[in-house]
């Protein structure tokens, strides 16, 4: 929070030592009057990147957060050909539930937790790594893959090419970036979930898609 300065208050002793420390702390933090830049500050992440193709996906898989759903999925974690299944629930902007194999994370109302479905017990965090094997995080649904597209959009190696699929018998808006090493498809449904991805890492897909929460997912057993 920045504090305003009367600096007609200030001697001029004081005005040239506050001067001298601005400069001397500049080399590691910056001397700054406005807010700080923040980890949760995401307002750069959704600048456009000059792709139409890659903007469109972009623009669906960031603005999920306010819509109410129910998706499921299957995941191939092609190193090892790890087979998984995950559900998302969406039943506002404040509660969530995604269930990947036997761990549930659940964030909502200032509260989050990791729970281990087979015995019961939670965790009160968020903790990405119990689901390290299926090399996703509980936010691949939307602002992980968004990211992973960004990326992938700062490296591409030519055109991309911008279509539209049916998955889970519903229209979705996929987008193909080249590559080094091939080919990365990502798909996202009207509302923002991911419909699918394809790339050499894994292969994801929803096999349905709800306009209603399902309230059974918030439990911890």
């Amino acid at each position: 929070m920045t504090t305003a300065l009367n600096t007609r208050s200030l001697s001029r002793p004081r005005a040239g030592r506050l001067a001298a420390a601005c400069v001397a702390v500049m080399a590691l933090a910056g001397c700054m009057t406005g807010p700080r830049p923040s980890f949760d500050d995401d307002e750069p992440a959704r600048t456009e990147t000059g792709d139409p193709a890659v903007d469109a996906v972009l623009e669906r898989l960031e603005a999920v957060a306010p819509e109410q759903f129910t998706a499921t999925y299957e995941i191939l974690t092609r190193l090892g050909g790890l087979e998984s299944t995950a559900t998302v629930v969406q039943a506002d902007n404040s509660r969530r539930s995604i269930t990947i194999n036997d761990v549930r994370f659940l964030n909502g109302s200032g509260t989050a937790s990791t729970c281990d479905l087979t015995t019961g017990e939670c965790e009160a965090s968020i903790n990405d790594a119990r689901v390290s094997d299926v090399q996703v995080t509980h936010e691949f649904y939307a602002s992980s893959f968004a990211q992973r597209l960004r990326v992938d959009a700062n490296r591409r190696i030519g055109d991309t090419e911008a279509y539209d699929i049916t998955q889970a018998d519903r229209p979705a808006l996929c987008v193909d970036v080249p590559v080094s090493g091939g080919i990365k498809s990502y798909c996202a449904f009207e509302d923002g979930p991911l419909a699918r991805y394809d790339g050499a890492d894994l292969f994801i897909q929803a096999t349905t898609l709800a306009d209603t929460p399902d309230e059974t997912a918030f439990s911890t057993g």
